[in-house]
Formats: C-alpha cells, structure tokens, sequence
C-alpha cells in the first residue's frame, strides 16, 4: 500500500496527541468534507482515518482498541437502503 507522506505525518501527528480520538476525529472531518462536497480534501482525509486506524491497531500489539473496533463495526452496518 502506498501512503502518501503528507497523511502519513498528520495521521501519526494526531494519533500521537489524540490516541483514539484520531480517528473518530478524522471521521467526522471526512463527512464534513463529503457532504460539501470537496472531493480531494474528503480523499485526504479518508487516506489518514486508514492510517490512523493502521498506526493504532500497531501500537496495540496487532490488535484494534475496544473502543476503535466497536466504532468500525456500527458504522458499517446499515438497517435500511440508503436512498
């Protein structure tokens, strides 16, 4: 996988100073920037929620948070089609 350095600098600046939080933060951005559409700036930060989700689940030994794992699985999940 290729990581562009600029992502992979601000996404270990935030999961050094924010631990978890990194990538719950980096989520909300990313939504933020969807819904108004900025494309680029939405694909920037979607590139860093993954490696702060990449450089969490290494510091834990290989394995995600608690707290980060149960986040990843209620947002996948979708009860009724998106129209």
């Amino acid at each position: 996988m290729k990581t562009d350095l600029d992502v992979l600098v601000f996404a270990t600046r935030l999961v050094d100073e924010l631990g978890e939080a990194a990538v719950r933060i980096s989520r909300v951005r990313l939504v933020e920037l969807t819904a108004a559409n900025h494309i680029h700036a939405a694909a920037f930060w979607r590139d860093v929620m993954r490696v702060a989700e990449r450089l969490l689940s290494e510091r834990c030994g290989g394995r995600m948070p608690a707290a980060l794992a149960a986040a990843q699985t209620g947002a996948v999940r979708v009860d009724r089609p998106i129209p």
